[in-house]
């Protein structure tokens, strides 16, 4: 934190930027991290990015709630991807327990039910497993047709 500051004195925002993400991908419980990532992208002039990491921010200044409005507005209002856009990996206890003093839109309060509810295993999930067995299965076999035929060049 000390090098973040020292980097905002210095008026290199995009270091201290950096730093911070690195800090919320380490630390994505501390969400006095998030708001300061928030104001620096404020002071960048990037409104939709600040309302990214504004968005769980529990007293909202005007600027924050015109910033997170943008936001939603960037993500076309869907909670499904503004919750996938927050990145917000910390425990769901933070999430269920943080009551937001202002409620900036209707969709606030589903972004937080999407944040909260556990994923599912999904259709995609399942293709995945299924593409990789596949592939390991046709290693082997391919493997295997190798072998034989090395062995029958040499008998």
């Amino acid at each position: 934190m000390k090098n973040i500051e020292n980097d905002i004195k210095k008026n290199d925002l995009g270091k201290a930027r950096d730093r911070l993400h690195g800090l919320i991908s380490t630390y994505p419980d501390q969400l006095e991290l998030r708001k300061k990532l928030g104001d620096i992208y404020s002071v960048l002039k990037y409104p939709s990015m600040a309302g990214r990491y504004w968005y769980l921010e529990k007293n909202k200044t005007p600027e924050m709630v015109e910033a997170c409005t943008q936001f939603e507005k960037s993500m076309g209002n869907d909670p499904n991807r503004i919750a996938r856009a927050l990145k917000f990996k910390g425990d769901n206890e933070i999430i269920k327990s943080l009551k937001l003093d202002q409620e900036i839109s209707p969709v606030q309060n589903k972004v937080k039910e999407k944040l909260i509810e556990e994923p599912g295993e999904t259709l995609e999930d399942k293709f995945v497993t299924i593409g990789c067995f596949t592939i390991l299965i046709l290693i082997i076999f391919f493997t295997l047709i190798g072998i034989y035929t090395l062995f029958s060049w040499i008998f």
